[in-house]
């Protein structure tokens, strides 16, 4: 079955022009990506699903296609921030509700989704995702916060480097992007136990044992998100689902199976 192309275009929300791509028929998914990523990471995944539901894509805010509105460029944002722009997006195509499906930073913006707008939320599928930035294993905790104080060092170094029009037009906003980039990771999501209780829709939680996430982070969430199940793979790193396409795409049309079984 050959994939269709419904549309794709710039949502022009109230902080950012984000990009969209939507693919398929039938019962929305969308998909957000992870840190310093783009939607072209789920061609696979987008291949596969459109067959059955309308897939949309999306570049989340300051990456990819998307960017960020002048008036809010200059300032670090959360993945609080990334779901309201998801939900913008789906204002801006129509789409009362929809199932969510996150990779990384892409997981935590869809359960942040979740608890702020439970009534648009169908399902989520959630993988390597994390609801608070402890919730990272100690090395990459450790690195993530000492790569962001670098990198805001340095940009508050070049922001004022008056003068020299290069610095201010080239170097500046190239060392800030990262630095907002890096922010994500040192201080989003926090979401706290009661943010976690408003998620009512089913929850696919999915980590490796080798995962960039504790295990224990992982069954916490598990534990906390009232509809969540766990599925735990043994030997799994962050990337896996890139690598073991086949494997996890059959994990996640069962529970997409189940899902529409139940409805």
């Amino acid at each position: 079955m050959e994939k269709m192309i419904c549309r794709q275009g710039m949502a022009d929300t109230s902080q950012a022009w984000i990009y969209y791509k939507e693919s398929g028929r039938g019962t929305p998914i969308l998909m957000l990506h992870g840190n310093a990523e783009t939607h072209l990471i789920f061609d696979y995944y987008e291949e596969k699903l459109s067959m059955k539901y309308c897939v949309i894509l999306m570049d989340s805010r300051a990456h990819g296609r998307s960017r960020i509105k002048p008036e809010y460029a200059e300032s670090e944002f959360t993945t609080t921030d990334m779901a309201r722009d998801a939900a913008a997006l789906l204002d801006i195509l129509h789409i009362p509700s929809c199932i969510l499906f996150g990779f990384s930073d892409g997981a935590n913006i869809a359960l942040e989704f979740a608890s702020l707008f439970p009534d648009r939320t169908r399902a989520v599928i959630a993988i390597s995702g994390n609801v608070s930035p402890d919730g990272l294993i100690l090395p990459v905790r450790a690195f993530c916060v000492g790569k962001y104080f670098c990198l805001r060092a340095a940009a508050e170094f070049f922001q004022h480097r008056h003068g020299n029009d290069f610095v201010r037009k080239h170097i500046f906003p190239h060392l800030f992007h990262h630095q907002q980039l890096a922010s994500l990771l040192c201080n989003s999501p926090m979401m706290s136990h009661k943010q976690l209780e408003k998620i009512q829709a089913p929850v696919l939680l999915i980590a490796g044992t080798r995962d960039l996430v504790k295990v224990s982070h992982s069954r916490l969430m598990a534990r906390l998100i009232p509809r969540a199940q766990l599925v735990l793979i043994k030997g799994a790193t962050h990337t896996s689902m890139f690598g073991r396409k086949a494997f996890y795409l059959k994990i996640i049309h069962d529970f997409l199976n189940q899902l529409r079984m139940t409805q």
